[in-house]
């Protein structure tokens, strides 16, 4: 493993966010090998695993109706994509560990004050994308749990009412598992709603966490791309070490493409499975939007739009973010050419044109090795989804 120099100021901004959120689920890549770490994982999971479970024969039994049965079925998806990220992510802890060491190293370095301002720009963008997704997250969460209180109530924690002599009560729970639990006693019912805030808390971590800890590598790899760019372009010929910083360069440069491919290979399962729900959701979610909107039930439909704008907003960080690596890591090429090459020496000159070919080739972040996460990609998923819901309407409403 790379070796880990101090953190220093500029190291904790750009990753404690990371490092408290990621910790809670055991997926911080530097505490993997952890007892600790281990053990808070296979609890993140065994919880995942049990929301997946309730959510699932609450769908399969639909004892409330459609309604009930469809926002099981919404949670539990979401929930087995957060699994699926929550074991990527742990699965694939080495090349994580790879980036993390990456970042703080990078911040070690000495670099003049142009390039730690760029590197300070990404990761300002990163840190607060990363915690304004944790933020909505977590307010998404915690609106699953006042959904559930009644605020007139004498015991606003607990939604009750006694049936008989033998404390039975009549039960609202914070997810839709009304048909797996029924109406429990006050003490079961109590553990119950525990578990679900549990349950609740790991999804938001688990989907959110990972949202921001790709985001946040995305716009770290973009920075140090963009900084190499500016030392290709700024090379001078008259420079008595211009060979040996150009061989320099080529070293960075390969050293980038490796954290490259590193980062795609930790990520494009997770990708997949995020990209893979939100189209399944929006299109589930457009049906019903167009539904509500029929009924004249404007409650819902409102419902309906905040969870598309959710999953497009989702989806769109994604995007945005591979595409911006792409386009970063396929103007070294250019860079160099923008360098007075035609000035160095003949020796050295034999060695730009491959550097210029490799520098063409941008790197793609892709959703399982197929799809390429860009902007035009987004575009292609939104024309898509419009098409769908244009024929759903007409059929609807024929």
């Amino acid at each position: 493993m790379k070796k880990i120099r101090n953190w220093n100021d500029e190291s904790h901004y750009a990753l404690n966010v990371y490092e408290k959120v990621l910790s809670i689920i055991g997926v911080w890549p530097l505490d993997a090998g952890e007892f600790k770490s281990i053990a808070r994982c296979a609890l993140a999971i065994v919880i995942q695993i049990s929301t997946i479970v309730s959510l699932s024969l609450e769908a399969y039994w639909q004892c409330l109706g459609t309604e009930d049965m469809m926002e099981a079925f919404l949670m539990d998806l979401s929930s087995i994509v957060s699994l699926s990220k929550l074991l990527v992510i742990r699965l694939s802890w080495r090349n994580t560990y790879v980036l993390v060491t990456s970042v703080i190293n990078d911040w070690s370095m000495s670099w003049d004050t142009r390039q730690r301002e760029i590197m300070m720009r990404y990761t300002h963008i990163g840190r607060v994308v990363s915690l304004t997704m944790l933020y909505l997250g977590y307010a998404s969460g915690v609106s699953f749990l006042f959904m559930a209180i009644p605020f007139d109530s004498l015991l606003p924690w607990l939604n009750v009412s006694t049936t008989n002599d033998n404390d039975t009560v009549v039960t609202t729970y914070f997810l839709a598992t009304y048909c797996v639990f029924g109406s429990l006693s006050t003490t079961a019912y109590s553990c119950v709603l525990l578990l679900q805030v549990a349950q609740i808390f790991v999804n938001a971590t688990s989907h959110c966490g990972n949202d921001g800890f790709f985001f946040g590598l995305a716009m770290h790899l973009c920075g140090q791309f963009e900084i190499l760019q500016m030392d290709f372009a700024g090379i001078k010929a008259d420079e008595q070490t211009c060979k040996n910083k150009i061989r320099m360069l080529i070293g960075r440069h390969c050293h980038l493409i490796r954290l490259a491919d590193s980062f795609e290979y930790s990520f494009n399962m997770a990708i997949f499975a995020q990209v893979s729900m939100s189209v399944l959701l929006l299109c589930v979610e457009g049906m019903q939007l167009i539904i509500s909107l029929k009924l004249n039930d404007n409650v819902a439909a409102i419902k309906h739009i905040v969870l598309i704008l959710t999953m497009l907003v989702q989806l769109y960080l994604y995007c945005y973010a591979g595409d911006q690596l792409e386009y970063v890591t396929g103007r070294i090429g250019y860079s160099v050419y923008d360098s007075p090459w035609y000035n160095f020496d003949v020796k050295i000159m034999k060695k730009l044109p491959m550097v210029m070919y490799r520098g063409k080739t941008p790197h793609l972040t892709t959703a399982g090795k197929f799809l390429r996460m860009n902007l035009f990609s987004f575009k292609e998923i939104l024309k898509a989804t419009g098409s769908y819901l244009s024929v759903l309407r007409v059929m609807i409403n024929v």
